[in-house]
């Protein structure tokens, strides 16, 4: 009895030792997930930022030549002609996409989260070159960026890779912890049956 009784308490000590551990690993794993949000979101108010002073470029080289003629899609037009015509979409609101997800009830995730910064990043960096390319036409100061945003995309890549990762392997951790605990629950009840059975035998 002494020792079936040690043994299960070595057995419950073992059980809650791997489940404290994979719950650690689960609280890194949220925090994880929060630093990537919170970087995406700030990476798109960047890049947003970096959008309105683009436009503010625009804005600087309308009122320095907007009767500049330029060659503007298949015809020659004036630089405000031009932007107000075939390249409209360069003077709209800065970019901020939100993160999407298919169904309107469901929430957000890391992985929507870097998707939204990468599409506007995208939608970004088109606007600039076009921009860019206009104003070469009209003879111009181009737009500079205050820094390049292409590592901070590629890391938050990179970031969400390795987060799906680790979520994946510990999911795996979860489901043979949880098939583990169900095997020795198993166990535990026939040879607790069994044990109960000899009992009342012998007596």
């Amino acid at each position: 009895m002494k020792d079936n009784a040690a043994r299960m308490r070595q057995l419950t000590g073992m059980l809650l030792l791997i489940l404290f551990i994979t719950s650690c690993a689960r609280l890194g794993l949220a925090s994880d997930q929060s630093d990537i949000r919170n970087n995406a979101t700030q990476l798109r108010l960047t890049i947003a930022r970096f959008d309105q002073d683009r436009q503010k470029q625009l804005k600087n080289a309308l009122e320095i030549a907007p009767d500049r003629v330029i060659q503007c899609k298949n015809s020659p037009e004036t630089l405000l002609n031009c932007l107000t015509g075939p390249y409209q979409d360069l003077t709209r609101d800065a970019v901020i996409l939100k993160p999407g997800v298919d169904n309107e009830n469901a929430t957000s995730t890391p992985l929507t989260d870097v998707r939204a910064a990468e599409d506007s990043y995208a939608l970004y960096n088109d606007r600039m070159n076009k921009t860019n390319d206009l104003l070469s036409r009209a003879g111009l100061a181009l737009y500079v960026p205050q820094r390049e945003l292409t590592p901070d995309i590629d890391d938050l890549r990179k970031r969400i890779l390795a987060y799906m990762q680790d979520r994946l392997a510990d999911d795996l951790r979860y489901e043979k912890f949880f098939l583990v605990l169900w095997a020795l629950g198993v166990l535990a009840a026939i040879f607790g049956g069994l044990y109960l059975y000899l009992r009342r035998f012998k007596g």
